[in-house]
């Protein structure tokens, strides 16, 4: 077996669409991300606001808990 030297890009591009396949619908792909993208958000409203309640208890006086040595795995 012989492989050529250089590859066609038109080839190595080009991919037909397999029977049974077909392209996926964009409205339903759009819903999805915006969907993911709305929880998303919710995260990092969630994390804002377990920052603030952090930083509040900190400068209030109240010590965090030291969890030990932090150790280093090989």
């Amino acid at each position: 077996m012989t492989f050529p030297d250089r590859l066609d890009p038109r080839k190595v591009l080009y991919r037909p669409q397999l029977p049974g396949s077909a392209m996926k619908d964009p409205v339903e792909v759009l819903r999805r991300k915006e969907a993911e993208l709305e929880r998303l958000q919710e995260e990092v409203d969630a994390l804002r606001l377990a920052g603030r309640l952090l930083k509040e208890r900190t400068s209030v006086g109240v010590e965090l808990q030291t969890r030990g040595k932090i150790l280093q795995m090989p």
